[in-house]
């Protein structure tokens, strides 16, 4: 493998002008190319069947002006205190079963 490699550099150098050109002419063919295929773009994806799909889907049906808003619950344990398991698991038990 070291003996390809070799042979490729010094191929590559002994020719660096034609080296350069082919891959200037791939570089304009492939963005040429990328234009001249290029077709809109969409962030509209979706993975019917999956939980959180169904939960999107949901907030569209019933909040159509906040479809696509999502929620983060911070807790924060009392000063010199930690959170116990419990009380964790009572609040995202509550939010789980959140229903609007």
């Amino acid at each position: 493998m070291a003996s390809v490699l070799y042979r490729l550099g010094r191929f590559s150098f002994r020719r660096r002008g034609r080296v350069l050109a082919v891959w200037l002419l791939a570089l304009a063919l492939l963005g040429g190319a990328a234009a001249a295929f290029m077709g809109p773009t969409s962030d509209n994806f979706t993975m019917p069947g999956t939980e959180s799909q169904r939960a999107l889907d949901s907030l569209r049906e019933k909040f159509p002006q906040a479809g696509g808003a999502t929620g983060t619950i911070v807790m924060a344990a009392p000063e010199g205190g930690k959170l116990d398991k419990a009380a964790v698991a009572a609040v995202v038990g509550r939010r789980a079963g959140f229903r609007a």
